[in-house]
Parts: C-alpha cells; sequence; structure tokens
C-alpha cells in the first residue's frame, strides 16, 4: 500500500468518527430523534474499527484498495464541513430540520462517493463487512429521510 493510500485511509477512519461526534450532538441538541442519533453515532464509531481493520488487511495484502481517481482532499472537504455543522450546532444556529437535512445529504454524498467500493477481496467474511458499512449508510439515510417526514407533519 502507498503512502498516500494510508493517508487516505486514515482521513476516512477520522470521517466516521467525526460524524459520530456529530451524531452525539444532535443527540443532545435534538432529544426528539435521541435514540436514532445515539444509533447512528454507534454506527458510525463501528465503520471507523471496520476502516482501522480494512486498512490493516490492506497492509497485510489480503485486501486491493484502489481510491480511483479519488483525492484525500475529497474526504477532508467533507470532513471540513461535518466540522463546520458541528460549530453551527454548537452555537444553535442549526434547526432539527436543518440538522435532518444535513445527515440525508452527508450519508448520501458518502454513498455517491463510493469510499467503500474502493476495497476488494476474495474472502467473503471482508467482503460482507464491507457491504454491511455500504448496507448501514443507505439505511442511514433512509431512516433520516423518515424522520425528516415526521417532524414535516408535526409542524
Amino acid at each position: 500500500m502507498q503512502d498516500y493510500q494510508k493517508i487516505f485511509l486514515e482521513h476516512l477512519e477520522k470521517l466516521e468518527l467525526e460524524i459520530s461526534s456529530l451524531y452525539k450532538l444532535f443527540a443532545q441538541k435534538f432529544p426528539t430523534h435521541k435514540q436514532l442519533w445515539e444509533q447512528m453515532s454507534n454506527e458510525e464509531i463501528s465503520h471507523a474499527s471496520h476502516i482501522k481493520k480494512l486498512s490493516s488487511l490492506t497492509e497485510e495484502g489480503k485486501v486491493f484498495f484502489d481510491e480511483r481517481k479519488t483525492k484525500t482532499y475529497t474526504i477532508k472537504t467533507v470532513s471540513d464541513a461535518v466540522k463546520s455543522t458541528y460549530q453551527k450546532v454548537e452555537s444553535g444556529q442549526l434547526t432539527l430540520l436543518n440538522a435532518l437535512v444535513y445527515s440525508i445529504n452527508l450519508e448520501d454524498s458518502i454513498i455517491e462517493s463510493k469510499f467503500y467500493d474502493y476495497f476488494s477481496t476474495s474472502n467473503h467474511n471482508i467482503n460482507a463487512t464491507i457491504n454491511k458499512i455500504k448496507q448501514e449508510t443507505r439505511e442511514h439515510a433512509q431512516k433520516m429521510k423518515k424522520a425528516l417526514e415526521e417532524e414535516k407533519k408535526r409542524r
């Protein structure tokens, strides 16, 4: 694995942890959906752990990683947006509806970026882990869309 690929994976792991922190903050600030935010936060921590493991397996040659044309700055851009949103939430600049919409867009952008399609292996268990991350990310977006619709009906 090349040094730039290690850096890419470190940034991806860090991004998942930043998203987890954001969702924890959402749980505190918007308790109407506290259980959902906390569940998603925990799953993001799990994703970060899986990325760390996938990185190790890539180092061992058990997983192939090809980030294609995606560069580290792509992840950094998403990361910067997450940090900015965190600050806005802390200062009371975001409403619950804003948080839900942001979360949908965030999860959709991760899906569209296909970060987890960059891993390949013939190992069934490792593939199951990769697919689990992708599925949970899709489910996050779906759950947020459902919560957004519920919230709109309340208003």
